[in-house]
């Protein structure tokens, strides 16, 4: 890695990968000039075509970002360290905690459970590939996500020093978290202010090793 690359460098990585994140929104913009705002949730073919859409531009924005990174000198996949056993024990717990705080965010329910009875509910038996298509949705998601808690930590450790402290799920939650509680209401943005920070902390306790970050991650995602 270079460590002469200018730390705001990777502040401006953190927030482009929140600015493409979004770029989800545009999608929907377009796709209701051809379905309309309400049916698009209407039909399961509609909301398919959204989901393969989203996955297959954030695929393109990973791809760019990666990109940029390396033109950085930054290696996004280069931190091959092992978490040791009490990284497991303290992401274990971490993961505890977001399982019980979506559960109760879900009216004590599990998530998986209430998204899959409803797409049956709603599609019957197409609800299947409805339900499975938005978890290819979800795990696409959380690639990006994880990019922006990596490209923020990155410029937290060299801005401020101390790399203990989980810079990335700080950016999260001021941002991420932000417009939670601007478009879905407080309860929901004060949940994600503090699972953004919990990603954060994951990050750090797997020692900044992408492959086990992204299991542990997206696994809370779904959760």
């Amino acid at each position: 890695m270079n460590e002469k690359t200018n730390k705001f460098v990777f502040l401006g990585l953190a927030f482009l990968a929140f600015t493409l994140l979004g770029l989800e929104i545009v999608i929907l913009l377009i796709e209701s000039l051809f379905y309309g705002t309400m049916n698009l949730w209407t039909s399961y073919h509609s909301i398919i075509i959204h989901w393969i859409c989203t996955i297959i531009v954030w695929c393109s924005v990973l791809f760019i970002l990666i990109s940029l990174s390396r033109k950085a000198k930054f290696f996004i996949f280069e931190h091959r360290n092992k978490p040791k056993t009490i990284n497991w024990i303290i992401t274990g717990v971490i993961i505890i905690i977001t399982a019980i705080g979506s559960y109760i965010g879900w009216n004590m329910r599990f998530k998986p459970f209430v998204e899959f009875n409803g797409f049956i509910d709603r599609y019957e038996s197409m609800g299947i590939i409805a339900f499975i298509f938005q978890y290819l949705y979800y795990i696409v998601e959380s690639m990006l996500f994880l990019a922006i808690i990596v490209f923020a930590q990155e410029f937290g450790e060299r801005a401020f020093i101390r790399k203990i402290i989980p810079w990335g799920g700080i950016f999260c939650s001021l941002t991420w978290g932000l417009v939670h509680i601007l478009t879905q209401g407080l309860s929901t943005g004060i949940y994600t202010f503090f699972a953004s920070i919990l990603f954060g902390l994951v990050y750090l306790q797997m020692k900044k090793n992408i492959k086990y970050a992204y299991i542990i991650i997206t696994l809370m995602f779904i959760i």
